[in-house]
């Protein structure tokens, strides 16, 4: 009984001490649309660079950055693009957002991954290119506006 008391006490301690935090997944939406028009849309990408979170930019160099998002897009650029999901990461200050774009009829698909919270704000950490629409998970839900 004793221990059990014991462990009880410090899952409680544990539990206290974490830090909460919540989402705002529209404007984490809307902070990946607007560094996706920057960067893909309009191909500018210092000011794409610049929009990364510190995080990013200590992942990749500028000269890395402009070879990545050239390399994910061989053939054209989107010409106009929107956010259509997101998936918070559980217990994380990180949130996933799903785009989708068009130019001419080719479609774009991107996954970006922000770091932030409802009251710190997002930024961009990482971001990819697919070439299928997303898969589904039972955490990913559709954005609402």
């Amino acid at each position: 009984m004793r221990k059990f008391f014991l462990l009880f006490t410090c899952g409680i301690f544990f539990y206290a001490c974490s830090e909460s935090f919540e989402h705002d997944h529209k404007l984490a939406a809307k902070r990946a649309e607007e560094f996706a028009r920057v960067a893909f849309v309009r191909q500018d990408f210092e000011k794409g660079y610049a929009m990364l979170s510190d995080s990013g930019k200590r992942y990749v160099p500028l000269e890395k950055f402009k070879e990545a998002v050239v390399k994910s897009h061989p053939r054209t650029y989107p010409t106009k693009i929107t956010a259509t999901d997101y998936e918070p990461m559980a217990g994380e200050k990180a949130i996933y957002i799903y785009l989708a774009g068009d130019n001419a009829g080719e479609q774009f698909f991107y996954t970006l991954t922000l770091n932030g919270t409802a009251t710190t704000d997002y930024k961009v950490t990482r971001f990819s290119r697919g070439s299928v629409p997303f898969g589904s998970s039972s955490t990913k839900q559709p954005v609402s506006k």
